[in-house]
């Protein structure tokens, strides 16, 4: 029986497995076999190696007895001393080795009789005297040699017995190993032999087959080349078949364009193609339809225009590859590809162009496709040309259609139009009748008509004359309460400053009673110019002359403001004064702030007066509506009875008007405030009743701005008084300084036209160590400015001749009046004054303090010490006097530019500025360029640049405007006092060098002289008073309002000596602060002292733990303060 291969090899194979499998096993017991005999040798070498230890311990002994023997001295007797407990033991492993074989066992024990006997001899030896060892020394010498020898006979023995052993094993492990060799040699010939026989089998079996699968795969070759042919047959038949039954039953054109698009780019593998529909009217190819398309492909394409165009016209398929880039691509939702080939079809019947056909490809069109696209040609060119003949029969059956309803539509109108002719032709026969009735009539009633037109002509005018007179009056009324008022506040405010300064009593000649009569007339006389302001408000209301001014407001500012004004009077009167503001109150407001904060202040004021000590007032922020804030002030005062609740909203009444009333007033405020809130678009409401209080609601719109006049009753030109007696007055003989007059002198120019205030203001300028010049007119004064050329001029704006207004233009405009230090005293409104041209003001009446502090600015002015400042505003910053006001009470002697953005460049380039402030209402986006423009302007005179902030901003437009800013403020309670602060710091502290023993600190501490602290805390009292006592101390002072502020500073001037930290801050706490400073490598050292107003138990803790150095409660001691700074600066 013949094997097969697989079965020859599975018993090739198994039989090398066999053979290797034997030669294993050999290969192990040869191996287990030559460890067995190289153990029983090595055993062997031990037992020889333990035999002559045993025989060198004996002759170590021997010789030890021996030289005693001969010398008697014991030194000799210690080796065998040493060696006696040895001898035992050895003996003993001897004979433990050699246990297996009987004879050695037999051989030691005759080896240990014979050493035992040995040592009994010199044991006995040890019991004889010295002279016995003496006189015995031979016999005991030929004793001892005798036993020895029998011991070294028997070591020999047992020596010589294991080495015969040892060479019977040596010949013995030889022998195994040399067959163990012949048997592996033997085994792998065998392997080896197997093997090739394997090979020879398997490559002959390898060989035969490898002919036959070339005969089989030359067969496969031919197979699938047939397959192939009849598969792009019927590939072809199918397309032909799928075109032809999609276009079975379709008869509308586009129809016919979309289907067999969608068929052919579906079926032949092309990812987008279109179809262009050829006009012959219009000689141009227009798109039919198209399949995957992009949206922006050309819709008209003329013909020999183009790819298209040309391939339309050579009536021939064309194929375009590598297509460029740029050229259209074709996209999908996951993203976009430029197509690899485009194919151009153009469809001909005969000599008739129908269209063009173009198809794209990513990949190489192939044979088969462009077979496919010839065959579908023809059935395509039949069905379009089909489509179009199908088309214009329809379009000639409509127009048919639509003209015969047209000719039917007109024969109705012609037959309508014939009836109504007629009827209105008997119409008309019956109007004539009828209008000769109504002309009768009608010439009765204009009759009537004209004596009526008479009678209203004659009551018009006598209502005409009666409104001319009216206006006339209520004209005058207001000129009158004008004038009056300004009349009255210009002696009023001489009086205010002379009774302030006779109650300050400076020269010591007054008495007590005096004095108490000087401050009877101040009090009086403000009491005076408040009634005075508010009959003007009345007025200006009356005659429509408030101008509003809306602006976003903060209402947490607005009811800090109004906190701020009556926490100490809700204190001195024993009120408690809530204030609340609900979670759906927006954070700000469109409005007018001045208005509305009058109205608040009206009602709290009558709040406060009519509540009883112990009673209770609250001022509530709500939404009473869409848009609509409603703000509500009560009070728990007597109340208002229901019958007179109406009648206190009219001016110059109260609810008690009887002569024994208990509280007094003018009944102004309220009808003043009812009046504000008609203008805001507002309501004022009342809710009260007698001895419940009285609870005051204010609704003001806040979603959209409202006109911001009051329309004033238009009234006749009145004729101007004539001013000629004013013109040709004679001059009044004024008492100045002008014939008094050095060079050295300090000359200020007073342009007044109140000779009483006027005189006042000479008389302080002297007392302050100025020469005067006094004029009381505007064209006196120009001319005094620029004959004696004053170092400044103090300018009131009302005067006559020439206004203030434009005297400041003229000095503007001359270069040498120009550099005039002008401070405007006025009762005017800084916002009426052209605020570039001075450099401050002070409004009327003023009070003794204010005169300190004019004189005062000019004085820093003169001496070179004043700052000038850009404010660059359109907003409200620019439109008040805070600035100027919070720098003279800081006694900072600065000057203000104001003007808009859009003017920067000009004052910039013109003059040169300490400082500039950009006042940013806008989106950030806008101003960043031309913030970075004025940083480019400001940058050659390192001129620090700060950003007033109205707006909340984004972390990364803070950086951005951190890149061109030197510091940013943001719009708060006391966002004017930081702009100051800033302002100060960059003007009179940065700019000169903090060194020890300045002037400054002469009689302060040395340990804190020349140091440099920051203060954050967002209460601006505690940072005036800290600040004042530290600058006393030679400290200088930069201050934060919250914890993000001051890691700003702290970063910008990183070498700082202390930090003081409020606990309470918004935005960043104090905890919070310390903790990002410590965080800072740079600051792990920085002396950091918490200040907190709770000083309750744990805080300490609390803030050592935040990381604070120190801790100090508020309210804050001076004294322990300075210790406090003194230990840790020092």
């Amino acid at each position: 029986m013949k094997l097969s291969l697989v079965n020859r090899l599975y018993l090739g194979f198994a039989l090398v497995i066999s053979l290797i499998l034997v030669g294993g096993y050999l290969t192990w017991q040869t191996f287990n076999t030559q460890t067995e005999e190289a153990g029983w040798v090595q055993h062997t070498y031990r037992v020889l190696n333990n035999s002559e230890r045993v025989q060198r311990l004996l002759f170590d002994m021997e010789a030890s007895r021996r030289g005693f023997r001969s010398t008697f001295n014991k030194r000799f007797l210690e080796p065998y001393e040493t060696a006696l407990p040895k001898v035992a033991p050895a003996i003993n492993d001897l004979r433990t080795m050699v246990s297996d074989n009987p004879v050695q066992f037999r051989n030691t024990d005759s080896l240990e009789r014979a050493v035992n006997s040995l040592l009994s001899f010199w044991n006995e030896l040890d019991h004889l005297t010295t002279q016995q060892r003496f006189d015995q020394n031979v016999a005991i010498t030929e004793q001892e040699t005798l036993l020895m020898d029998k011991v070294r006979a028997r070591i020999n023995t047992v020596n010589l017995t294991e080495r015969h052993l040892l060479a019977k094993r040596e010949e013995l492990k030889n022998s195994s190993f040399t067959k163990a060799i012949k048997t592996l040699l033997l085994n792998n010939l065998f392997i080896l032999l197997v093997g090739f026989i394997l090979m020879r089998v398997t490559y002959a079996e390898f060989k035969r087959r490898l002919k036959v699968q070339k005969a089989l795969n030359s067969k496969l070759h031919e197979v699938v080349e047939l397959n192939k042919a009849t598969n792009k047959q019927n590939w072809l038949l199918t397309g032909v078949n799928n075109m032809n039954d999609s276009l079975q039953g379709i008869n509308n054109r586009d129809n016919l364009v979309a289907t067999f698009l969608r068929t052919l780019t579906g079926f032949a593998g092309f990812p987008a193609g279109a179809m262009y529909r050829y006009e012959e009217n219009r000689n141009k190819l227009v798109l039919a339809g198209t399949a995957g398309m992009p949206i922006d492909v050309q819709h008209e394409i003329a013909l020999n225009e183009g790819l298209i165009g040309t391939t339309a016209s050579q009536k021939a398929l064309q194929v375009i590859r590598d297509i460029p880039p740029g050229y259209w691509q074709l996209s999908s939702a996951s993203g976009k590809m430029t197509p690899g080939s485009l194919v151009f079809v153009p469809l001909w019947i005969g000599d008739e162009l129908l269209g063009v056909i173009e198809l794209a490809c990513f990949q190489e069109v192939t044979q088969a496709q462009l077979e496919l696209l010839e065959v579908l040609s023809k059935d395509i060119t039949v069905a379009v040309n089909a489509a179009n003949d199908r088309s214009k029969v329809m379009s000639l059956l409509q127009q048919v259609q639509e003209q015969r309803e047209i000719l039917i539509a007109q024969q109705e109108e012609l037959r309508q139009s014939n009836e109504e002719l007629s009827r209105q032709s008997e119409i008309l026969q019956a109007s004539e009748e009828e209008l000769k009735v109504q002309e009768e009539e009608l010439r009765q009633v204009n009759a009537e008509i004209t004596e009526k037109n008479k009678a209203l002509e004659a009551a018009r005018s006598a209502l005409a004359l009666k409104a001319n007179e009216l206006q006339s009056s209520s004209q005058y009324k207001s000129e009158f309460l004008a004038n009056m008022s300004h009349e009255l506040r210009t002696p009023l405010n001489s009086v205010l400053i002379l009774a302030k300064m006779l109650q300050e009593n400076k020269e010591k000649n007054l008495h007590p009673k005096q004095i108490e009569y000087a401050g009877i007339i101040y009090k009086s006389g403000s009491d005076l110019l408040h009634l005075i302001n508010d009959v003007l408000d009345l007025s200006k209301i009356e005659a429509g002359k408030v101008e509003l001014n809306y602006e976003t407001v903060p209402v947490a500012v607005m009811n800090n403001d109004v906190a701020d004004l009556f926490d100490v009077l809700s204190q001195e009167k024993n009120i408690r004064f809530i204030r609340h503001i609900t979670g759906d109150v927006p954070d700000a407001i469109e409005t007018d702030k001045l208005r509305l904060g009058q109205v608040i202040r009206n009602l709290l004021s009558n709040a406060f007066k009519f509540t009883p000590s112990g009673g209770e007032i609250s001022l509530s922020w709500y939404m009473a509506g869409d848009d609509v804030l409603g703000i509500t002030v009560a009070d728990t005062g007597p109340g208002i009875p229901t019958e007179q609740q109406t009648l206190i909203f009219s001016a110059f009444q109260q609810g008690d008007g009887s002569i024994s009333r208990k509280y007094g007033g003018t009944g102004l405020g309220l009808s003043i405030s009812k009046k504000l809130m008609e203008l805001l678009k507002g309501e004022l409401r009342l809710d009260s009743s007698t001895s419940a209080g009285s609870v005051f609601s204010i609704l003001v719109p806040i979603g959209e701005i409202v006109d911001t006049t009051i329309p004033a009753i238009s009234t006749p030109a009145l004729h101007p008084i004539a001013t000629t007696a004013i013109e040709q007055q004679t001059a009044v003989t004024v008492n100045d300084d002008r014939n008094n007059i050095s060079y050295e002198d300090k000359l200020v120019l007073i342009i007044e036209d109140d000779t009483r205030f006027a005189d006042i203001l000479r008389d302080f300028a002297r007392e302050k160590g100025f020469k005067t010049i006094v004029a009381h007119n505007g064209q006196d004064g120009l001319a005094y400015a620029r004959r004696y050329l004053p170092a400044a001029i103090i300018l009131d704006m009302d005067l006559p001749v020439i206004d203030g207004n434009s005297i400041l233009k003229i000095l503007k405009s001359n270069e040498e009046l120009s550099k005039i230090l002008v401070h405007v005293v006025t009762g005017a409104e800084q916002a009426s004054i052209a605020t570039n041209n001075i450099h401050g003001y002070t409004r009327k009446p003023l009070a003794l303090d204010d005169l300190e502090q004019v004189f005062t600015s000019i004085s820093r002015l003169l001496s070179g010490r004043y700052k000038k400042v850009l404010l660059l505003s359109a907003g409200p910053l620019g439109q008040d006097a805070a600035l100027s006001s919070i720098s003279n009470k800081r006694k900072l002697a600065m000057a203000y530019d104001i003007t808009g953005l859009d003017k920067a460049e000009h004052f910039i380039r013109e003059q040169s500025y300490d400082a500039v402030v950009l006042e940013v209402d806008t989106p950030i986006g806008d101003i960043i360029n031309r913030l970075q423009k004025l940083r480019q302007l400001t940058d050659s005179s390192n001129t620090p640049l700060i950003v007033y902030l109205d707006q909340d901003i984004t972390p990364q437009e803070e950086q951005q405007l951190k890149r061109y800013s030197s510091a940013i403020v943001r719009n708060s309670v006391h966002a004017r006092d930081r702009l100051i602060d800033e302002l100060e710091l960059f003007l009179y502290k940065l700019e000169k060098k903090i060194s020890t023993g300045t002037k400054e600190a002469e009689d302060g501490d040395s340990t804190l002289s020349g140091k440099t602290i920051l203060l954050a805390d967002d209460d601006m009292r505690n940072v005036f008073s800290i600040s004042a006592l530290m600058e006393e101390q030679g400290v200088h002072v930069l201050t934060a309002a919250d914890g993000k502020e001051a890691l700003e500073i702290l970063d910008r001037y990183p070498k700082l000596d202390l930090v003081l930290m409020d606990i309470m801050m918004p935005e960043m706490d104090g905890y919070e602060a310390i903790g990002r400073i410590r965080s800072d490598a740079r600051f792990q050292q920085l002396p950091v002292i918490a200040l907190t107003a709770k000083a309750m138990a744990g805080d300490r803790q609390k803030c050592i733990e935040a990381g604070a150095s120190d801790y100090i409660a508020k309210p804050i001691d001076n004294a322990k303060l300075l210790s406090l700074l003194s230990v840790w600066l020092s």
